[in-house]
């Protein structure tokens, strides 16, 4: 399989929420429209995933994920708000770092394969990310990480980074 990095689309830096269903709903609807898909389905799906469990990991990051059967391929969403918010994550810090991955319920190897890919990429470059201070610094900065990430075999083919 030939390595590729995820490509950044649309970057979404300093997001203006205030809670937890407001960023989950703003992130649904921006992935939606991008994607051509149902706004509704896309939230459902990913409110019914967050009901199992809360999906923010830590260290004010969240990785909201959800599959649906009208995805052709896997897409993710990354995103940095303009203030912290309560998502009830293990360590109780607020999140400020999100990435909302959208799979395709035939592909579960390139859902968890994407799931996988930015939760390293939050963990290890989350503070350069935060620290964009605009769009375009945000986008150049991805940019960056991504191609390093795919020159060391960090990234599966196929994905797509919506941001």
């Amino acid at each position: 399989m030939t390595k590729t990095f995820m490509t950044p689309d649309i970057v979404a830096f300093n997001l203006a929420v205030t809670s937890k269903k407001q960023l989950l709903q703003s992130l649904s609807e921006r992935l939606a429209h991008h994607g051509g898909l149902c706004e509704r389905a896309v939230m459902d799906a990913v409110m019914k995933r967050e009901k199992l469990g809360s999906t923010g990991i830590g260290d004010g990051i969240a990785l909201p994920h959800a599959t649906l059967p009208k995805v052709s391929a896997t897409v993710t969403l990354l995103a940095t708000l303009e203030s912290p918010v309560e998502f009830d994550s293990p360590d109780g810090v607020a999140v400020d770092l999100v990435v909302l991955v959208l799979g395709c319920q035939e592909d579960s190897s390139s859902y968890l394969s994407s799931i996988n890919t930015a939760s390293q990429l939050l963990k290890t470059h989350g503070t350069a990310l935060r620290d964009a201070t605009d769009e375009t610094a945000g986008r150049n900065m991805l940019d960056r990480l991504l191609t390093a990430a795919a020159r060391h075999g960090g990234a599966s083919a196929g994905n797509r980074m919506i941001a």
